[in-house]
């Protein structure tokens, strides 16, 4: 290899990158606690961008369909206000199905817990019996009185945690309460500043990507900037379609969900239907945490139609894996299952929650470029292949 400029430039960058990445598999503590700090500060940017994409969707859809009329009018007046109104009904209509929600959920949920504290005695006495005949079928020695008329010494509660919790406990407690309260209120913060920050950003977004555009055109090659534009293209693609597809997928399984309730004539059909929904939008688990859920404040209330629930909501969900959601995100996401479950698994573990929902459509991008990358690859084999054939071709005439 000649040793030009170029090449000892690149030397000198892969010399770099290795020392570097030994010396990060070296401390990853340190590096994982420098990546959360980097995330901590940049939450409130972070959640922003994740904002403005989301809503960007349906602004772009009012903006194309609803105030069509708007965009195609020869007035610059109403050119102008398009963005705005678009914007404004946008963040309106975010509000009202949130506020909606929560005018359906919170009497729901007065309402269970109502019935909860009400039905503990009874789900007590329940117990007592199913324990009662365990003891006489094993023909155990155990006196069962004490169940019939259960009463709490305090006293001895006290004398029991002061023996077993070390003196500093309190304190810890303290301290975990000011360590939640300050992470809700840090979270609510960084929500509320994210959320100024996606509206800036869908108020501008031709012309801050256009600077970044014309940034990245101005310092990298026209290559480099062609493939940066099209893993641009891919990844808001990706991101697009699935936050699209889950969106409607879950609409739509909700709302199958609530008539199926309302017909079998079970409890609480508002707020199961809505947690179904909800946890529909998180690929692979969230179905089966929103099924135990329902379950749940179903069981507590009525245990035969908890079982009809169960039944109703599996037949449901594999008419949504095979029928509904192919349908409705058809090849968008085209991930194989198994790298669906694997990039739920990683992005939970690297991110939370907000792993969890990003890992699917991060997966599906990464995996589109990769298919790209290959299908380019067999072009040029294909296309070199095809040259030295016409080259003998030539020889042998």
């Amino acid at each position: 290899m000649e040793l030009s400029k170029k090449n000892v430039v690149k030397i000198l960058g892969i010399i770099t990158f290795t020392i570097c990445l030994y010396t990060g598999i070296g401390k990853l503590n340190v590096v994982g606690e420098f990546i959360s700090e980097v995330f901590s500060i940049c939450a409130p940017v972070i959640v922003g961008i994740c904002l403005a994409f989301i809503l960007n969707i349906p602004m772009k859809l009012l903006e194309n369909k609803v105030f069509v009329f708007l965009k195609k009018s020869k007035s610059k007046f109403l050119n102008k206000i398009l963005r705005p109104i678009s914007l404004i009904t946008t963040i309106i209509l975010a509000l009202g199905f949130i506020v909606a929600l929560l005018f359906v959920l919170v009497p729901q949920l007065k309402e269970a817990i109502l019935t909860l504290v009400e039905k503990i005695p009874t789900y007590y006495d329940n117990i007592v019996v199913w324990v009662e005949k365990l003891i006489t079928r094993f023909s155990l020695n155990i006196n069962t009185e004490f169940l019939h008329n259960p009463r709490f010494d305090f006293a001895k509660v006290n004398d029991l945690l002061n023996t077993y919790l070390p003196d500093s406990s309190t304190n810890d407690i303290i301290n975990n309460a000011v360590s939640v309260t300050s992470s809700i209120i840090v979270g609510f913060t960084n929500f509320i500043l994210g959320a100024v920050i996606a509206i800036y950003i869908l108020a501008e977004k031709e012309k801050i990507m256009q600077t970044v555009s014309k940034f990245l055109s101005h310092t990298l090659s026209e290559n480099k900037f062609k493939r940066i534009s099209h893993i641009f293209s891919v990844t808001n693609k990706s991101f697009a379609n699935f936050i699209t597809g889950q969106f409607t997928d879950s609409t739509v399984l909700g709302i199958l969900c609530y008539i199926g309730l309302k017909v079998l004539n079970i409890p609480y059909a508002e707020i199961v239907s809505i947690i179904i929904g909800v946890f529909a939008l998180i690929p692979v688990i969230g179905p089966i945490i929103g099924e135990v859920v329902g379950f749940f404040l179903i069981f507590m209330e009525n245990p035969e139609s908890a079982l009809f629930f169960i039944i109703y909501v599996l037949i449901l969900q594999a008419i949504d894996n095979n029928v509904i959601y192919p349908r409705i995100v058809g090849k968008s996401v085209g991930l194989p299952g198994l790298l669906v479950l694997i990039s739920v698994i990683i992005g939970g573990n690297i991110g939370g929650i907000l792993g969890v929902l990003l890992g699917v459509p991060v997966a599906s991008a990464i995996y589109a470029l990769v298919v790209d990358w290959i299908e380019e690859k067999d072009a040029k084999k294909q296309k070199a292949v095809s040259v030295t054939v016409e080259d003998e071709t030539k020889v042998e005439e």
